[in-house]
């Protein structure tokens, strides 16, 4: 019988120390709690805190604001201008041409040198002096006048003068008859050469005639060789001349 009493004091021990454990459990959460809801920070772990956050302050707001670069504008491209058109050369004008003095009134409708052809129908000599005897037509479809003196040249075969009466010889004077030569009309004349003093020329001679007031001039070809007149005053010139134009 004496064994039931310990038995039923028991459960009370164990119910005390239950509480009293639970007492201290909830002492020691509390604790923890207080311990995790406040905890004391260390001065290095406050310093270091410190730090960082200047740290971030001043990276967050910089004391220089860096100024930006300028950007310059690009120089646009110059537009390409039109080469000048080069300046064209003056058209040369033509020179005037030279006004054409007035013709004499004695050359008013004589024949030109385009008008007429000459040739020689005979050679004569008398032994000093030789003669030609020459021809001139009209081989133009117009009428002209013949008058006055030609002025007279011998040439030799290769054409050169080798006898000239000079402008002196030929002329027109208001006294000459004149002579109309319709186309294929004819004037004559005789041609003096005289005082041959050089060696023979070139045969075969011809004789011209030049017109008077620049009217052209004619050339009769060569009749044969011509016979060459004597010297008879050594040292001067031969001489050449002609008569007036006859029918």
């Amino acid at each position: 019988m004496s064994s039931r009493p310990y038995e039923h004091s028991r459960p009370a021990i164990g119910v005390a120390r239950l509480l009293l454990l639970g007492a201290g459990l909830s002492l020691l959460i509390a604790g923890c709690s207080s311990a995790a809801a406040s905890p004391t920070a260390r001065p290095t772990d406050t310093a270091a805190a410190s730090t960082t956050a200047a740290a971030a302050s001043s990276a967050a707001t910089p004391t220089d604001t860096p100024t930006p670069a300028p950007t310059s504008t690009p120089t646009p491209a110059p537009v390409p201008t039109a080469a000048p058109k080069p300046t064209p050369a003056p058209i040369p004008t033509a020179a005037p041409k030279p006004t054409p003095p007035p013709v004499p009134a004695l050359a008013i409708g004589l024949c030109t040198g385009s008008q007429l052809s000459l040739s020689i129908t005979l050679w004569t000599n008398d032994s000093a002096i030789s003669y030609a005897h020459i021809t001139a037509t009209n081989v133009s479809s117009a009428s002209c006048n013949m008058r006055g003196t030609p002025e007279t040249q011998i040439v030799d075969g290769h054409g050169s003068v080798i006898g000239d009466a000079g402008s002196a010889g030929g002329e027109v004077k208001t006294s000459d008859p004149v002579y109309t030569l319709a186309p294929n009309g004819t004037v004559n004349d005789i041609v003096t050469w005289g005082n041959w003093c050089k060696t023979a020329p070139a045969q075969n001679v011809r004789v011209s005639a030049v017109m008077p007031f620049g009217l052209g001039k004619i050339v009769a070809p060569a009749l044969g060789a011509a016979p060459l007149p004597t010297c008879y005053a050594s040292g001067q010139s031969t001489a050449v001349s002609a008569e007036q134009w006859l029918p």
